[in-house]
């Protein structure tokens, strides 16, 4: 793989509103993307992207993927019909920043009653889908003391599908909310935040529960694979799909343990997230859900490190109907 040839460029959309919980949503969402996509080719100060990101939850699928194998996923995810929303939009980027990828997040409902259903991050560029990230850290309320939980697949935790190379030459690590956590650099911190891992989808079809005999040692193992993915593909920037917060300022805990510690992990690389905000956009310059060259001194610092926000390079209003999102820029100039 070929180095990073500049500093890297990232677009990220934060959508007022809630996530995406019915198929019918996708249809304003289609028009909110192409709008958005639009917007940032006919600017010129937005040229050269690596990606635009979006929120975890953009989209909803028509379909369950998680116990399928990869070549099966894409193709399922190509028929969804949003997809022709999200080709015109990647085709809208390319035309100003070549090779850009379009990054964004997508959930299903499970066949089972138990279960939530899929949480994704999609890269999606000039070929189709280039890149495809299934959950594997799950947060505690996804896994305990709820209706359904979520089912991270043992696959997932060694799959190269979730690693995309920019333009730029920075190869980015994509992240279905949560995984973000998982980008840590410390087997201690990453084993402590693994633990919400209490159910597990095997290859063979069977899912082991954390009270059953072996679980613990197998959940220790896929975290040890999931370490050594990283260190295998050495990803210099992290890319986030994060669901929703309430309200501006609500982001404090993901932007200094989630994003301050992917960008120190990273060593210094870039770490940007898009969400929704379900009640208020925040202004430009708050709540960015970004970071960029943390110290790797920030690992061992805990409850106290800071948060090392990372200011947007502009910012602009994205309005469609009743559709209204704040679409930021980061890097460096």
């Amino acid at each position: 793989m070929r180095g990073p040839i500049r500093s890297p460029r990232i677009a990220a959309l934060c959508v007022l509103g809630k996530r995406a919980h019915r198929v019918f949503v996708n249809k304003p969402r289609s028009e909110l993307l192409i709008a958005a996509a639009t917007a940032v080719a006919e600017d010129t100060a937005w040229q050269n992207l690596d990606a635009m990101l979006l929120p975890g939850a953009y989209f909803r699928l028509s379909t369950y993927i998680g116990d399928k194998k990869h070549p099966t996923r894409i193709r399922l995810l190509a028929k969804e019909s949003f997809m022709l929303a999200v080709r015109r939009a990647a085709a809208s980027l390319a035309d100003s920043s070549p090779g850009s990828v379009l990054v964004f997040g997508a959930d299903s409902a499970s066949p089972r009653r138990w279960e939530f259903g899929d949480q994704l991050c999609i890269g999606f560029g000039s070929e189709g889908i280039v890149g495809l990230a299934r959950k594997v850290i799950p947060s505690n309320p996804d896994t305990i003391h709820c209706k359904r939980v979520y089912v991270p697949a043992l696959a997932d935790y060694s799959s190269p599908h979730r690693f995309v190379t920019l333009p730029s030459g920075h190869k980015a690590v994509l992240n279905s909310c949560f995984d973000m956590f998982g980008i840590c650099g410390d087997p201690a911190m990453l084993q402590k935040r693994g633990s919400p891992i209490r159910d597990l989808w095997l290859a063979n079809g069977k899912c082991p529960r954390v009270e059953e005999a072996g679980f613990k040692p197998l959940r220790e193992q896929v975290l040890r694979d999931w370490q050594a993915l990283l260190n295998e593909h050495r990803p210099t920037l992290a890319l986030a799909a994060i669901h929703a917060f309430k309200l501006p300022g609500r982001d404090g805990y993901w932007q200094r343990h989630g994003l301050a510690v992917a960008s120190a992990a990273l060593n210094g690389g870039l770490a940007v997230g898009a969400a929704h905000f379900e009640e208020k956009l925040p202004k430009p310059g708050r709540s960015p859900l970004a970071a960029m060259n943390v110290p790797h001194m920030v690992l061992a610092q805990g409850p106290k490190r800071g948060a090392h926000r990372l200011q947007p390079l502009a910012a602009r209003t994205v309005q469609v109907g009743n559709q209204t999102a704040l679409l930021r820029l980061f890097g460096t100039k």
